[in-house]
């Protein structure tokens, strides 16, 4: 997340165009959006979509208007936030139009997917003057006109010098080819270089992005496609698979991990509490029903059913406790690291299974199929 040192300054000259707005070369839009509409994402969001009728339009007009309304908070640049959603980045700087790359990012990221655009925030290191940045650092890749492209907000705001931030909005790392890109910012994932060759820790460090093996070929835009339509645990699977198997000092990508680690071991404890919570919902509702048949026995089988009828109702009762078995047996399977205790629901269960074979044993045994309902009424009477 470490600022961009600007060592020269880009003027930008801006050509009037229509009425949506001013365009330069590079696709550079100037947007000026009331205050009164920059509060939430949304509110820029509808701003936008409003006034610009193309993909590269928005895009543009995001990056601009964040490049020109987002200060850097130089007091924090190298203070990397982990435990931060990007809803909260994303409120936390609007609020205060202020913030570090990992609020650039999520700010561009959420207005792209409020656009329609598709759009992924990404975290790696980066490097500078030959050097590697001892702190990591976020930007995004947006789907426009039928490519993917890189766009870092935080490096193109302005820059950092004596510990203070001088705004200087320009689109110098605005829609940057892969190829292009891949030379100052390597991504944690090789899947977000959007690369067939991707570059490993070591070609970026020294420099060898030219250097193919053939046998490192990957076909990213089927990975990419298919990672859309994964759902967060095998996408958080998948990307610790990949980031494992690049190659990384374990030093470079410990927290990173870490990070990725804990939002499994949150999602996989979340599935195991929804489990456990339909579990206790089908014991209650065996429950229930099983009571039922005990007040309809103790009140001598009345209002009068049919042997198919009861036989029915075990069935429900069975297909219950079958049911949250099943979904206490997953539990006590989980990878969660915590794992909940089903210890108590499962020997209620147990008690629930055994009730329910009383129950049914006594009713096959004084009703069979040849009895009418009469003959039932009629035995119970005298039981």
């Amino acid at each position: 997340m470490k600022f961009f040192l600007f060592f020269s300054l880009i003027s930008l000259t801006f050509f009037t165009a229509s009425a949506q707005g001013n365009f330069s070369g590079n696709d550079g839009i100037y947007i000026n959006i009331p205050s009164s509409e920059t509060n939430t994402s949304a509110d820029i969001a509808n701003y936008i979509n409003k006034h610009f009728d193309s993909d590269g339009k928005k895009v543009a007009a995001i990056y601009n208007w964040i490049t020109r309304n987002i200060t850097y908070n130089a007091d924090s640049i190298h203070y990397v936030i982990l435990d931060e959603d990007n809803e909260e980045r994303v409120t936390y700087a609007l609020r205060r139009k202020k913030g570090v790359c990992e609020n650039f990012a999520a700010i561009f990221n959420n207005l792209c997917s409020k656009c329609g655009i598709p759009s992924f925030y990404i975290e790696g290191f980066t490097k500078q003057l030959g050097a590697i940045d001892r702190t990591p650092h976020v930007w995004c890749a947006a789907f426009v006109d039928g490519e993917w492209n890189f766009y870092d907000p935080t490096w193109d705001a302005g820059y950092v010098r004596s510990g203070n931030f001088f705004n200087n909005s320009q689109t110098k790392f605005f829609k940057i080819s892969p190829r292009e890109f891949i030379q100052t910012h390597l991504p944690f994932d090789p899947l977000f270089q959007f690369l067939s060759y991707p570059v490993s820790y070591k070609e970026f460090v020294k420099g060898n992005l030219d250097e193919h093996d053939p046998k490192r070929f990957f076909n990213y835009k089927d990975s990419i496609d298919a990672f859309k339509k994964m759902d967060k645990l095998s996408q958080y699977l998948s990307t610790i698979s990949r980031i494992k198997n690049e190659g990384w000092p374990a030093s470079k990508i410990d927290t990173k991990l870490k990070r990725v680690q804990l939002e499994v071991e949150v999602i996989n404890q979340d599935t195991d509490m929804s489990l456990y919570d339909s579990a206790v919902e089908d014991y209650n509702k065996a429950v229930q029903l099983l009571n039922s048949f005990i007040v309809y026995r103790n009140n001598q089988f009345q209002p009068m059913k049919t042997t198919d009828e009861v036989e029915k109702d075990f069935k429900n009762i069975l297909k219950l406790i079958t049911s949250a078995d099943l979904k206490l047996k997953k539990v006590n399977q989980s990878k969660a690291t915590l794992v909940l205790d089903t210890g108590d629901i499962q020997k209620k269960l147990d008690e629930l299974s055994s009730k329910l074979k009383d129950q049914e044993a006594f009713f096959k045994n004084n009703f069979s199929e040849a009895k009418t309902t009469q003959n039932i009424s009629k035995t119970a009477s005298s039981d």
